[in-house]
């Protein structure tokens, strides 16, 4: 039913610009290869567009090529699109996803489980959340000097690790403006069912990820787990865009001829600050606030020797072609300055340790 105003809709432009299908049957028929490409909406369109016009003419043969593609076909749809070599016509689609990408996962489904969890875990961030908001009060009563060092040193000393949490009004700890309310119930399964068909990217899928700052890619299908629940991360939305794409399949390539392989990141402590391997202060050190979830904002590593650093300790960038990467990515300033002759002019507008003249 869904898709009946969309296959109108092609059928009245084959109707306005002659036949299409036979047009593209004679194209077939010639030798030459249909090919789609679409990203975004763009490529669920190539891809629906595809399953239509072999649906009109079971003869065509189509290849779609989807980046970033979004949810869009059902599990019946969705095994449509994998011609076989030995089909006389069909569709072949071959999606690329990248790492985190939040919209291939945006389906209904994944939507109303990240809101479940979210409010589930209630527990988990709201003592973090009351605590970020007290330290931007306290900011803003100091008129937003800058932070150094020497300040969170002895905001540290004065009230020890992560400081201490006060009580703060209802709205702050969630529910309705000043009244206290309770968050909603967690959804129930009858909910998520009433989300309605299960969708899915279109497959296989090229799924680009990272490992220990390199990129790498594997084939999946799209009933792959990872797909099943949107990441929240800081990436979810840069890694939709094309340019990104572009630089993560380049850098691909580049590491499966790459003469080194990357040092292996190591994990952020569980319990208690995170320290930055170069200054030896929490990494949320020039934030408003050094909570848990600040610091995992704050957490970096150094693309060239893996450490654990804060934002001010790895301003600078370069690029690590005997890892495969081409992309200039963040580095820390001990391999800045260790890599190169050129004068590091970048320490002068950097909070970074070599030019913070009041750390201690």
């Amino acid at each position: 039913g869904a898709a009946e105003p969309a296959s109108s809709a092609v059928k009245a432009g084959m109707g306005a610009g002659g036949n299409v299908g036979r047009m593209l049957e004679r194209f077939s028929a010639a030798g030459y290869s249909i090919e789609i490409v679409g990203h975004s909406l763009g490529g669920g369109v190539a891809t629906l567009l595809a399953l239509l016009l072999h649906a009109e003419n079971s003869n065509i043969k189509i290849d779609v090529y989807a980046y970033a593609v979004p949810a869009c076909v059902s599990p019946r749809l969705e095994n449509r699109c994998h011609r076989r070599p030995t089909d006389k016509g069909g569709v072949k689609v071959i999606s690329t996803i990248l790492q985190d990408d939040a919209v291939p996962r945006a389906s209904a489904r994944n939507i109303l489980a990240l809101a479940k969890e979210i409010v589930e875990r209630k527990k988990e961030w709201q003592p973090a959340l009351a605590r970020e908001i007290k330290d931007i009060q306290r900011r803003a009563l100091g008129l937003w000097a800058p932070m150094t060092r020497s300040t969170h040193w002895m905001r540290m000393e004065k009230e020890g690790p992560g400081g201490a949490l006060e009580a703060l009004p209802a709205n702050v700890h969630g529910g309705g403006e000043g009244t206290g309310k309770p968050l909603e119930e967690p959804l129930s399964p009858l909910d998520i069912k009433a989300a309605g068909v299960l969708l899915l990217p279109p497959g296989p899928i090229i799924h680009i990820f990272s490992k220990n700052g390199q990129r790498r890619a594997s084939l999946v299908q799209p009933t792959w787990a990872g797909f099943g629940r949107v990441e929240v991360s800081r990436h979810m939305f840069t890694d939709h865009s094309r340019e990104y794409i572009t630089a993560a399949m380049r850098d691909v390539l580049a590491a499966r001829s790459a003469p080194n392989k990357p040092p292996i990141w190591p994990d952020a402590p569980h319990i208690g600050p995170v320290l930055c391997a170069v200054c030896g202060y929490s990494v949320a050190w020039a934030s408003s606030s050094d909570n848990p979830l600040e610091q995992s904002r704050e957490l970096r590593h150094c693309y060239a020797c893996g450490r654990i650093v804060c934002s001010g300790c790895s301003s600078a960038k370069l690029t690590l072609p005997e890892y495969g990467i081409l992309s200039s990515v963040r580095v820390c300033e001990h391999c800045y300055v260790g890599s190169t002759t050129s004068p590091p002019s970048w320490r002068h507008h950097t909070k970074g340790i070599l030019n913070d003249s009041k750390t201690p």
